[in-house]
């Protein structure tokens, strides 16, 4: 397994990947008008590439032998969509392409954000995740995070409520 950072010139793929994964994971628990107006503002590519240029947030593609499974985000402080802590990094997102689940992907982009966060200098990791994601809670507590807190998510018209978990670096 590799990780790729990535830059405005894979625009494009991330784009893809980001809307794939969101709408594989997440479809069958939302309405698809909601879905689709997520989609289109989270995924605009406008969007992205202000993400993609901001030196305090970073995406990553995850490749295994030669072939893209999964991605990432994280941001530093403050580019940080919630708590904006110096201390800390936040893993904005992590999804895996849904032929790629159960592979230990999603276990080795846990580690390699924490090896991020303890090379910018961070203390702790945190993340936002669905209330009704019980299979990625699941998977992060099984990582060490803790649910520490909780925050509203705006799905499409739809306020949704999501744990924030953290764990020390």
């Amino acid at each position: 397994m590799e990780l790729k950072k990535c830059g405005v010139a894979d625009l494009e793929d991330l784009v893809s990947i980001g809307r794939k994964t969101y709408y594989d994971t997440f479809h069958s628990m939302n309405t698809e008008e909601t879905m689709t107006a997520y989609l289109d503002e989270a995924f605009d590519v406008g969007r992205i590439t202000e993400e993609l240029n901001n030196p305090k947030s970073e995406f990553y593609f995850l490749y295994d032998d030669g072939v893209r499974a999964g991605y990432f985000k994280v941001n530093f402080y403050p580019a940080q969509s919630d708590i904006n802590d110096p201390d800390s990094l936040e893993l904005e997102r992590i999804y895996v392409d849904a032929a790629n689940k159960g592979r230990g992907y999603g276990r080795f982009m846990i580690d390699s954000a924490v090896s991020i966060a303890k090379a910018g200098g961070c203390g702790r990791i945190w993340l936002g995740v669905w209330e009704h994601n019980h299979n990625a809670i699941s998977f992060y507590k099984k990582m060490g995070f803790e649910i520490v807190d909780t925050h509203s998510f705006r799905m499409g018209d739809e306020l949704q409520n999501d744990y924030i978990l953290s764990k020390p670096v």
